[in-house]
């Protein structure tokens, strides 16, 4: 009988640690993009939230104008509100990923995304078009105006 008792416990025991969990795994959410939140932040306007740099909708995605100086030299920036927040900022995959002209690129939002370059190749006004959700994807374009 004595022996019984103990073999409860024990199979208890060993059934507890060879059970596998059927729990979802916790995965974190993508927070919401607030675009009309969003400013183009870079070099050409000390990277900050102006006014004249906050992202309008259009009828291709969200879009700023801005007019740059072709000098040759590539300006950074990124995505992201007024008050830098993590969940909010877009940029680049890597430090420093060029985009081209009439060239999409996906955007990468979070504490990885990194300053994009731009170098225009004249001087001129320039759209800045993104279009997509951070679900799926977001993607940029820069046409001349």
């Amino acid at each position: 009988m004595q022996k019984r008792w103990l073999a409860l416990p024990l199979s208890l025991l060993m059934t507890a640690c060879t059970q596998t969990g059927q729990y979802p795994v916790f995965q974190e959410k993508q927070p919401e993009i607030v675009f009309s939140d969003w400013y183009l932040r870079g070099v050409f306007n000390w990277w900050e939230a102006k006014p004249a740099y906050q992202l309008q909708r259009g009828s291709n995605g969200w879009y700023v104008d801005v007019e740059l100086i072709a000098d040759e030299q590539p300006y950074d920036f990124k995505f992201s509100n007024a008050n830098w927040t993590t969940g909010q900022t877009c940029g680049a995959s890597y430090k420093g990923l060029a985009i081209a002209l009439k060239q999409s690129m996906s955007l990468t939002c979070g504490a990885e995304a990194a300053n994009m370059r731009f170098t225009p190749p004249r001087t001129a006004t320039y759209r800045f078009t993104v279009k997509g959700s951070p679900n799926t994807s977001l993607m940029l374009n820069i046409t001349a105006l």
